[in-house]
């Protein structure tokens, strides 16, 4: 299984660079043997096999080194991301009942009966592999294809997350598929791990260390910064890029003068025919557009870009996809109809959640075996050459940057604040600001927007926070009586909050320079005004906004800020006083 593909890849290639980091290096060798130490004392402390370990590190070598010990020591691990608020970690270890955290250091309160280990402790275990008494309940050896490998949660329907626990046997699939298709012929390549391991498309970067390449990893800052990043993917040789198309997007211009030959594996959002075409005709870029839900092990179907029409393409070897409508029969070819997905990527199921299981993965009626398929909750049509087309999703699932967002449990943590009577999620259908979500609250007299999203803020992790929160005295409704989230998003896409610091007019901006600056704000951000107190990421900004941000602010004034320039200073009248020094006298 895996941890034994990654030991069989440090025997082959002992000196070769495993992991890449801002921080130094290891060689596969150093990999193997830290992740037996940290192995050791999992098994020292009683860590039962088949328990889920959580992860709480931020992407660095110990992520990498945690991840594979747990693995070797027949564990589930669960990313557990330091940037998340404190009560959603300790919430996400309890509900998938964590028997340990391996940890960095600075971790909240875990819940009861989960034991914290701290990974300078854990380096230190004793280089020989320790045996229970009587030889009973040892960790590790060979993983059995039904075992647990990880625990991923992504958002839900319902207000609580959903946990999706993902088999050896369904990482075994996705390697062999991802051989066969993607990887086909490929010699040994340097990869970067871009992506949060809360999110799957990390799997598929660091499922390389199985085949022996070498994983870059890019820390937050670099990953923000277009021209950084791409000077670092240079610097470092990389060959192999997985990216979301809103982030793609940002740093093609920037990839396009390094003159590094990339191969790019694209997912996680729908992929516009603009982008689309513009990397089928990129030189010296080879790119997939890849597909497939958490559920089904990241990717199930693939399709490289060729041509100037985006599709899913076909199904990985093994993946059935049937297009289905809602009597679970067969649509025409090029009708739309649900997709779902069956094969040996369908993932266990949504941990300690039997119920919300049933009605995901149900049999599959196609099969006699017994096998199941997942709804995806993705309409698509199938063309004529057999390739699956995305059409649009049959519910209010969302994909935010490549975010999977149910708006329902932003909506959940809206309501149990006392002060919000009702709340609705949407994204706005046009200009800017429809790549971010914003939420319309009804609310008791007296309450302030600003307040009740520092209250998300504690309660949810930055993708799931609104980038505005509205006050409506009431809600527009359908014919039945019931939101009309369509109409929602229709609104004009600047709603100001209310309350926010974006002042008047001029907001008492002091020269043209904050003026200008202003100007950058309000079009990035889709406010009408934007005063000298204004705070950036109160006003809606996020990662991505920072970029757009800079970018226009590189343009107008022929200057390059490091995005830590406005998550250091966030107030319109604090960043201007950064460009000022930036740009220097006269």
């Amino acid at each position: 299984m895996i941890p034994d593909l990654i030991s069989a890849a440090a025997q082959a290639h002992p000196d070769r660079a495993a992991v890449v980091a801002p921080s130094g290096s290891l060689s596969y060798a150093q990999l193997d043997g830290r992740s037996d130490q940290v192995r050791n004392e999992l098994v020292r402390r009683g860590v039962p096999r088949q328990s889920v370990v959580g992860l709480h590190l931020p992407r660095g070598l110990d992520l990498v080194v945690a991840l594979v010990a747990v693995l070797k020591a027949g564990c589930a691990y669960l990313p557990l991301d330091p940037g998340y608020p404190d009560r959603r970690l300790s919430e996400l270890a309890g509900r998938a009942d964590a028997s340990a955290v391996l940890s960095g250091g600075g971790a909240p309160p875990w819940p009861d009966g989960c034991t914290g280990v701290g990974m300078a402790e854990a380096l230190a275990a004793p280089p020989s592999p320790p045996v229970a008494a009587g030889g009973a309940g040892r960790a590790g050896g060979v993983a059995h294809p039904d075992e647990s490998a990880y625990v991923l949660f992504t958002s839900g329907t319902t207000g609580a997350p959903k946990a999706v626990e993902v088999t050896h046997g369904n990482l075994m699939h996705l390697l062999r598929g991802l051989e066969t298709t993607v990887w086909r012929g490929l010699g040994h390549a340097r990869v970067a791990w871009n992506a949060s391991a809360s999110f799957d498309a990390s799997v598929q970067q660091w499922l390389r260390l199985c085949r022996g390449d070498t994983l870059v990893l890019l820390d937050e800052e670099t990953r923000l910064d277009p021209l950084a990043m791409a000077r670092y993917l240079a610097r470092h040789r990389v060959t192999d890029l997985d990216a979301v198309p809103s982030h793609l997007h940002q740093l093609l211009a920037a990839l396009a003068g390094t003159g590094v030959p990339l191969r790019l594996l694209v997912g996680g959002e729908p992929l516009p025919e603009a982008l689309w075409r513009e990397l089928a005709r990129l030189p010296g870029v080879r790119a997939w557009n890849v597909y497939g839900p958490t559920e089904c092990t990241v990717d199930s179907t693939a399709a490289e870009v060729t041509g100037c029409r985006p599709e899913l393409g076909k199904p990985l070897p093994d993946v059935l996809c049937y297009v289905l409508d809602e009597r679970f029969a067969p649509v025409p070819d090029g009708d739309a109809g649900e997709l779902f997905i069956a094969g040996p990527g369908v993932a266990r199921g949504y941990r300690g959640m039997p119920g919300r299981t049933a009605a995901a993965f149900a049999p599959d009626p196609f099969a006699a075996d017994g096998t199941r398929m997942y709804r995806t909750g993705d309409l698509v049509r199938r063309g004529e050459s057999g390739a699956l087309e995305y059409v649009r999703r049959r519910d209010r699932q969302m994909k935010v940057r490549g975010h999977r967002v149910e708006p329902g449990e932003i909506e959940a943590a809206l309501r149990d604040l006392p002060q919000v009577v009702d709340a609705a999620v949407v994204r706005p259908s046009r200009g800017d600001a429809a790549e971010r979500l914003i939420a319309y609250v009804m609310t008791t007299a007296g309450a302030s927007t600003g307040a009740l999203r520092d209250r998300l803020r504690e309660r949810l992790p930055a993708h799931l926070v609104p980038g505005a929160l509205v006050d409506l005295p009431a809600f527009p409704l359908t014919p039945h009586g019931k939101t009309d989230y369509a109409a929602l998003a229709r609104m004009p896409s600047a709603p100001r909050s209310g309350d926010g610091p974006d002042g008047g007019p001029d907001g008492g901006l002091a020269d043209p320079l904050e003026a200008e600056i202003a100007e950058i704000w309000a079009k990035v951000l889709a406010r009408p005004h934007i005063g000298a107190d204004a705070d950036f990421f109160d006003l809606g900004g996020d990662s991505l906004c920072v970029v757009r941000a800079l970018n226009r602010c590189r343009e107008r004034f022929g200057v390059r800020l490091r995005p830590r320039s406005l998550f250091d200073n966030p107030t319109l009248r604090d960043f201007a006083n950064d460009v000022r020094r930036t740009i220097g006298p006269g």
